[in-house]
């Protein structure tokens, strides 16, 4: 359910979905052109992962994994986490300090500020990856020990998004849960139910946040540009997830048409997002195009997919180059059976996810959230006596993970003074 390809997928098979209703005046091409430009997509990264399976076997059988699984002690994790939320905490007040304030606050006030403003440039965007990296952790700790301690974190990224009006930090967290709580939790009825019934307070919350930002909820309508055959009484958090849906892959095609490729086999569109912006300009000059949106059929709407970077450096075979890296990457840790593993590749699952709108494999604040889990959890001592994992014994094809963590489950359990977990 969880494999790379099937959420590449949907996510790409859906965006053709949706664009073929062209609800919005703003959507140019037709749904066969639409399917093109994806097919250039989705095929390179589908073979990719087929081919990646007789490579695994060939270097499986070469060079056998020589390390077993290394229990986590559980009281040290929880002490890291501890200390790294009071230096997010500390760092953030130092944020507040310096951007004068609160982007909620600011909206309520009338102020002229946005959420735009608040922060520290080039430092807000490793702050965001430290607390996204500790809720992820607390999460598992969760999903594993069933403690209910470890949600706060969670609940409170959900909440500090909203006071610092922003809907990526949101979003980010809530595809990263969900896509843990799936790879390590069975799928029952309710849970679907559950699910669904967040997601579509999740497009409401959306379209409210969406509203406060503009200033008005009629000013989307202005912007998407709804036909005629767009329902006038759905709420705008619909209209908001549909019109930021599809129009990444329209001006991805609209890029395609009126920009002409470098045609540079050093990627510089695509890799200067690993430096800070102040430092692009002055490593590439004049090589880069508008690295992060492309050209552009509205400036209100400026993501162009993942897929622009490597269009502009390569056109479409830069695509393609791009797709097959990524899917080999994304299958690797596919394969991991340990927690750090399975974190590393939740973290992973969202860049899939969010491809439709950015290149997060290439962000250095999810690279960053990478090294904080290396961090979190590096190997330590085994300990003698371990927590059992909570986690169903039985393995379904809803449940692949089930399976990769049994041979944890006969551990022995922990006496009444330890505190420790695998």
């Amino acid at each position: 359910m969880l494999h790379p390809v099937a959420i590449f997928s949907a996510v790409w098979l859906g965006v053709v979905s949706l664009y073929s209703l062209h609800l919005s005046k703003l959507l140019l091409y037709t749904t066969y052109e639409t399917s093109r430009v994806v097919l250039w997509i989705w095929a390179p990264f589908a073979l990719a992962a087929i081919a990646y399976l007789p490579v695994r076997k060939v270097l499986s059988a070469r060079y056998p994994l020589r390390h077993s699984i290394q229990p986590i002690h559980l009281s040290s994790l929880d002490r890291q986490l501890v200390v790294a939320f009071r230096i997010w905490m500390t760092i953030s007040v130092v944020e507040i300090i310096f951007s004068g304030g609160i982007p909620i606050v600011w909206l309520m006030i009338g102020s002229t500020k946005t959420y735009v403003n608040f922060g520290i440039p080039s430092l807000h965007g490793f702050v965001n990856s430290l607390i996204l990296s500790i809720s992820l952790c607390r999460f598992a700790l969760f999903l594993i020990t069933s403690d209910r301690r470890h949600l706060r974190v969670p609940a409170f990224i959900l909440l500090w998004s909203m006071l610092v009006v922003t809907r990526n930090l949101m979003l980010v967290s809530l595809i990263q849960f969900l896509i843990l709580f799936v790879r390590i939790r069975p799928i029952r009825k309710k849970t679907v139910i559950n699910v669904c019934a967040s997601l579509a307070s999740f497009v409401l919350l959306f379209g409210i946040i969406g509203d406060y930002r503009s200033g008005s909820s009629d000013l989307i309508r202005q912007w998407a540009q709804p036909t005629d055959n767009y329902p006038e009484w759905l709420p705008s958090g619909l209209l908001w997830g549909y019109i930021y849906t599809s129009t990444p892959i329209n001006n991805l095609i609209y890029t395609s048409h009126v920009f002409t490729p470098l045609n540079s086999i050093t990627f510089p569109n695509t890799v200067s997002l690993l430096f800070p912006s102040l430092l692009r300009n002055v490593i590439y000059g004049e090589q880069l195009g508008d690295v992060e949106s492309g050209q552009l059929v509205d400036p209100t709407f400026n993501v162009s997919t993942g897929y622009i970077g490597p269009y502009q450096d390569l056109g479409f075979a830069g695509i393609l180059l791009f797709s097959v890296a990524t899917s080999f990457f994304c299958m690797r840790y596919w394969y991991r059976n340990d927690l750090k593993g399975i974190l590393i590749y939740t973290v992973l699952g969202q860049c899939l996810v969010l491809s439709l709108f950015w290149n997060q494999f290439f962000s250095l604040p999810i690279i960053t959230q990478l090294f904080w889990l290396e961090v979190f959890l590096r190997k330590r001592s085994p300990r003698k006596n371990m927590l059992r994992l909570l986690v169903p014994t039985s393995a379904s094809p809803f449940n692949p993970i089930a399976s990769l963590l049994k041979p944890l489950l006969h551990l022995p359990r922990p006496k009444p003074s330890s505190s420790n977990i695998d």
